[in-house]
């Protein structure tokens, strides 16, 4: 089957689809990817590695230091919906009419669509053609439920909880509904009444998460199927790790590791990256704790060298994690994933609202700290949580406990079955 796939976002955004792209190809299938990413990375290398056709990729922002001054503000905002609406607005609305144009070529070429569960410009694409379009979610804080309540409110019961979910849904759709009709009328098609109507392909929405952080409910669609994490570890595990980093890893008092990921800062502003970077660096000093902190450290000045941090740009995290007393992290969903799959706790310093989401889960499996937050965060509060987690052997023992679990998980391989057997049925449909 011709399959075209599109995304959009950070790295945490792409990676699962060419997990996906990867994971279809290798089943057989004829697979071209589209990006749309902040990343101004080359894919073509990985893509003909993994076996996948690498359409038309773009990038968030004209330049990097416009991206930079996106991520800034979005980090600074510190409401939520208002937050979701700069996204929408300054981040995305940008790019749609390139992205009307990969999509239409994608719908074009292919048999089955699958698209990131915000991209409306391909959903609409689908739409106008009459092709079978597929979402993936890549966390599960937007679909409701009565067993509990959306993030940050505390669980006060069913009724209470449908109540809540009906008011964020509508908060949302304030933020952003509006944007996705004018895209919509403009391209001849009617309005939409809730963003849900995008967000969750009516014939199947892919949610890539864990059963274990993201149980499926009894009040979900049946179009909503939970896989599993789609994990790009392939890629990751033939990285070399270097002789003095594995001498570091390898100590009897194992580290921690700090990392912001996308939220680090961009070159074109190397004080919020010193700022950053200080700020992990401090937090590991304070804790007292041997650390590898990950930043773009070619842009970092005025930090002293110091035996008992080990610095990295970057590393293959499904090696290394096991090897750490904990995980600092951004709460993105591929390294929360990530570190409860190598049985390592976490503590998070959230920056946008679904890392807030990935936090609670945590705490709530007891194998992470007090989520904490970008804007207030200090080095005294990150050196508590990890004083508390690293001597605490019951979280460890938990995770790795959970880590056990996920480990027997294929989230692409169940993808990939769900989305075969949706393709049987539009055969059947169609002859």
């Amino acid at each position: 089957m011709k399959i075209g796939i599109q995304t959009w976002g950070s790295e945490g955004d792409i990676n699962p689809f060419i997990a996906l792209a990867s994971g279809l190809s290798k089943a057989g299938h004829n697979v071209t990817l589209a990006v749309t990413c902040s990343d101004r990375k080359d894919f073509k290398a990985l893509a003909e590695k993994l076996g996948f056709k690498l359409g038309t990729v773009d990038y968030i922002g004209e330049n990097e230091e416009t991206l930079n001054m996106l991520g800034k503000k979005m980090i600074e905002e510190k409401n939520p919906l208002v937050q979701l609406k700069f996204i929408f607005e300054k981040m995305f609305l940008p790019g749609v009419h390139s992205m009307f144009d990969t999509a239409n070529q994608l719908v074009s070429e292919n048999d089955l669509i699958i698209g990131h569960f915000i991209h409306y410009p391909l959903q609409c694409a689908c739409e106008k053609a009459g092709k079978p379009y597929i979402t993936v979610s890549l966390n599960h804080g937007a679909i409701p439920t009565k067993h509990y309540p959306p993030v940050p409110f505390p669980n006060l019961g069913k009724t209470i909880n449908t109540w809540l979910w009906k008011l964020t849904e509508k908060m949302i759709n304030k933020a952003i509904l509006g944007q996705i009709n004018t895209f919509r009328i403009s391209h001849g098609l009617k309005e939409v009444n809730t963003f849900r109507t995008i967000w969750e392909s009516p014939l199947l929405n892919l949610i890539a998460v864990s059963p274990v952080l993201s149980p499926p409910t009894d009040d979900w669609s049946k179009n909503n199927k939970v896989c599993g994490f789609f994990n790009l570890d392939d890629y990751a595990s033939k990285w070399e790790l270097p002789k003095d980093f594995e001498i570091f890893l390898d100590n009897v008092e194992p580290p921690v590791y700090f990392t912001l990921g996308s939220m680090t800062g961009t070159e074109n502003n190397a004080l919020y990256i010193n700022e950053t970077t200080k700020l992990m660096y401090d937090a590991a000093k304070l804790a007292g704790c041997r650390a590898i902190i990950q930043s773009r450290w070619e842009y970092v000045k005025n930090i002293p060298e110091d035996k008992s941090i080990f610095k990295v740009n970057s590393a293959p995290y499904t090696r290394v994690f096991p090897k750490c007393k904990a995980v600092v992290h951004h709460g993105g969903a591929g390294t929360t994933q990530t570190a409860t799959l190598c049985g390592t706790p976490s503590i998070i310093i959230a920056h946008i609202q679904d890392q807030f989401l990935w936090g609670h889960q945590l705490k709530k499996l007891g194998i992470g700290g007090k989520v904490l937050s970008r804007q207030t965060v200090t080095s005294e509060k990150i050196a508590a949580e990890i004083r508390k987690i690293t001597n605490d052997p019951n979280k460890k023992e938990k995770a790795i406990e959970i880590g056990k679990v996920l480990a027997t998980e294929n989230g692409v391989k169940n993808a990939i079955k769900y989305i075969e057997e949706i393709s049987i049925i539009l055969k059947q449909n169609y002859t």
